[in-house]
């Protein structure tokens, strides 16, 4: 077990305070602060997992009603049988109801495992009867229902009845104007429980009754008259009938929290505990905490862990190894630079991992399960026990070393300081092979070489040191582990401005052997720093790879299944197309067969015979090349874009070449012999190209402007555009086809509602470069076509 004094040390009680703050109930705070380190590893894993299993079901659920009071004490009084006030009985109920609210969201089923929360939900003991019972009969803390019973419920009509009685016979008194000449005031007041009449003292044998009190000037008297002192009785019996029968209901209440007072109890005792445990998941959900993989092993693997409470913003996180590949972890650097702190935040992530706390730290974090956790922190000077700085070490050193061994973390800050520095480096040097062989876990600070040099030739004993900028002369606090660190004394004195004269003195008294040591150490830093630099700039370099590979796979994804649709849609358009064709031709064989089968075939029968064979030899499925494009790159950049490149336009649905840029929207392009103008949100990079043969018609219902190369580029599809793009996409292409030289176009526009053809037509009716213009034959797609004569 966890001494009180090591858990002080590492502020594993301002830790529980925190968590406390987030308890609904002064109970569950209580509990909170009174947390301690599990004491078996079986436990200390009981208790992660209880977290783990609030913390998951808080992404479902978090208004949970966990507000009770301490009815321990209530619960006390009611199993001997004493009678519990209105107030008791209420804090009783609410109780009761919490519980039951509790457990029924403890057992609705998340889809998760939350076995360990359910188990204690089994101790939630409720009584809805109960509860509602108390919640309808009491009102608040001082009243109690009319209708709590039959009997209350008389008793208050009477009651009623008797004060109106009383009221109206005073008020004879007060309106009387024979009477009100004796009255101080026209008011009827109480004096004790009895209704009275201010009465003037010269007056009192005018007025028969029961004096039952006067005033202060003794001016008045407050007279009961006696018309009313049968009234007065009779209310008092009511008012003491009421009480007996309040306190029977309120007995009767008690009886039946009795029997079940130990469960009630319980409950209550479970909630508070629950409580607590949801009071650990919004500390780690506010602190921005994770679940810890605990072990018995003494292996820690800690990564990005920062002291809980430190500045989030400015606390600079850790990562430390121990256990595994070392026992024993040396630590050295300058003053300021962090070593206490890590110190404290290993043995605390410890510590709060076995009381089932989450830790400030990277999700993938070890720490292991310590039968105890020993430390030597801090100044022990002690005025009262006349200790220095250096004995109260010593004590806590030598009550350390008496119990230490396998299945402990021992934490040591400034391991032999406080004495001479070569008595004090030797005993540093013997304190921590004492603790290797002891099979500890360790972690030290120090200044002493002769430690870091241990570290370097002792097996199982690595270094670490807190990182220093040589350039700026201010510590970083990063721990570097496996990389001694120099206490640089000397370069901070001149930093902070000593005299230049002193510190060049200063560097001679130091031994050349320890200027070489030093050097070399920096010399590692200075590699290690460049290989570090070199590792991130390349993890962020694969990162980016990543990402874009995880952007490429889904886009290519998307891409494929675009294409898919797209030759799915055309095959099936081809399919109607070819339908219609064999369809229109079976029509004309068969007018053809009518002709010929007539007994006598007449020169008009021939010519239509002709005429028919004309428009059968029209019908046809032309083969073409299909320039089916897929696009799989993003959009072009139009900062980059310039004259010549080859992108693709997802407007005309074909592979283009730049010929000229005069703005964002209005960029000319290229496609065979034909030029418009198109925006840059149209074009995109990366285009494969496909080549299908299909069979098709030239009318299609492509919902896009489609530039084909039917007849020389002779036909442009704007079915689905609005009247305003069509014209100005029929504008393009008739501009494109008189510089191309053709001298007829087929606009495809489809039949629909006849909007975009009645809009078309207005607009060619007035069009320069158009001739004239006329509807589609048969076979030349009809109403859904025009066919437009160039000049």
């Amino acid at each position: 077990m966890i001494n009180a004094k090591t858990l002080n040390k590492l502020q594993y009680f301002d830790i529980l305070n925190s968590v406390g703050s987030y308890c609904v109930s002064s109970m569950a705070r209580q509990k909170a602060n009174d947390v301690l380190p599990a004491t078996s590893y079986e436990e200390a894993q009981r208790l992660i997992e209880e977290t783990k299993q609030a913390y998951d079901l808080f992404q479902y659920e978090t208004s949970f009603d966990l507000s009770v009071d301490d009815v321990t004490e209530i619960c006390s009084l009611a199993r001997v049988g004493s009678c519990l006030s209105m107030k008791q009985l209420l804090q009783v109920m609410r109780a009761l109801r919490t519980a039951r609210y509790l457990q029924a969201a403890l057992f609705t089923d998340y889809g998760i495992d939350t076995s360990l929360l359910q188990a204690k939900a089994y101790a939630l003991y409720n009584d809805k009867q109960l509860e509602e019972d108390i919640d309808f009969a009491i009102l608040s803390e001082e009243e109690m229902n009319d209708k709590a019973s039959d009997d209350l419920y008389a008793i208050r009509k009477r009651i009623k009845a008797i004060n109106a009685d009383i009221k109206q016979k005073l008020q004879s008194y007060t309106k009387n104007g024979e009477m009100s000449k004796y009255l101080q005031d026209s008011i009827v007041t109480m004096r004790g429980d009895r209704y009275v009449i201010p009465v003037k003292q010269e007056f009192k044998s005018f007025v028969s009754g029961i004096i039952h009190d006067q005033s202060a000037t003794g001016a008045t008297l407050f007279v009961e008259p006696m018309a009313i002192v049968q009234l007065n009785n009779s209310l008092r019996e009511a008012i003491l009938e009421e009480k007996a029968e309040i306190q029977r209901i309120l007995q009767a209440f008690t009886d039946r929290i009795s029997p079940v007072a130990d469960r009630i109890a319980t409950a209550v005792e479970t909630v508070s505990d629950i409580d607590v445990i949801f009071s650990k998941v919004k500390y780690a959900l506010d602190n921005k905490c994770t679940l810890p993989r605990i072990n018995r092993d003494g292996i820690i693997d800690i990564n990005k862990a920062r002291h809980p409470l430190l500045d989030k913003k400015k606390a600079v996180p850790i990562s430390v190894k121990l256990g595994e590949d070392y026992d024993v972890i040396v630590i050295t650097g300058p003053n300021t630079g962090g070593k206490t702190v890590t110190l404290k935040t290993i043995g605390l992530m410890c510590a709060m991992a076995m009381s089932g706390l989450f830790i400030p730290c990277r999700e993938d974090s070890v720490v292991s399960y310590f039968d105890d956790i020993l430390c030597d922190i801090g100044d022990e000077q002690s005025i009262e026990q006349n200790l220095s700085t250096f004995s109260g070490h010593i004590t806590n050193l030598r009550d350390i070393l008496e119990v230490c061994g396998a299945g402990q973390l021992v934490l040591i800050d400034e391991v032999g300081a406080g004495t001479e520095p070569n008595e004090g480096s030797a005993l540093a040097l013997a304190i921590t092979e004492f603790l290797r062989r002891s099979g500890a876990k360790c972690v030290i600070t120090t200044h002493y070489g002769a430690l870091k040099e241990y570290s370097l030739t002792t097996p199982r004993v690595e270094n670490a040191s807190m990182e220093f900028d040589l350039k700026t002369l201010a510590p970083t606090y990063r721990l570097i582990m496996g990389v001694p660190g120099s206490s640089n004394a000397i370069a901070i004195a001149a930093k902070l401005g000593l005299r230049q004269d002193v510190v060049e003195l200063a560097k001679n008294n130091v031994s050349e052997e320890k200027l070489s040591f030093e050097r070399v150490l920096q010399n590692a830093d200075e590699i290690r720093k460049e290989y570090e630099a070199k590792l991130d700039a390349l993890a962020d370099e694969y990162k980016q790879l990543q990402q874009e590979k995880e952007k490429t796979n889904k886009l290519n994804g998307s891409l494929q299944n675009e294409r898919d649709k797209l030759l799915a849609g055309s095959r099936e358009e081809a399919k109607k197309i070819v339908a219609k064709a064999k369809e229109e031709a079976a029509e004309l064989i068969e007018e053809i067969k009518d002709i010929l089968s007539k007994d006598t075939v007449s020169d008009k029968d021939l010519f239509a015979a002709r005429n028919i064979a004309k428009r059968l030899n029209d019908i046809e499925v032309k083969q073409e090349e299909s320039d089916e494009i897929i696009f799989t790159g993003d959009k072009v950049d139009f900062g980059k874009l310039k004259v010549g490149d080859v992108v693709y336009s997802r407007k005309l649905g074909v592979q283009v070449r730049v010929i000229d840029i005069k703005s964002r929207s209005r960029i000319k392009v290229k496609c065979g012999g034909i030029s418009t103008e198109v925006n840059a949100d149209d074009l995109y990079y990366s285009v494969a190209e496909v080549n299908r043969s299909k069979k098709r018609n030239f009318s299609t219902n492509a919902p896009k402007t489609q530039i084909n190369t039917r007849s020389f580029g002779n036909e442009i599809n704007v079915i689905g555009q609005t009247v305003d793009d069509a014209i100005m996409a029929v504008d393009e292409f008739i501009d494109a086809a008189v510089m191309a030289g053709l001298n007829q176009i087929w606009v495809i526009h489809g039949m629909g509602t006849g909007r975009l053809r009645a809009g078309l037509h207005e607009h060619l009716r007035h069009h320069p470069n158009v001739a004239e213009f006329r509807l589609g034959a048969y076979g030349e797609g009809e109403s859904g076509v025009t066919v437009v004569k160039l000049k």
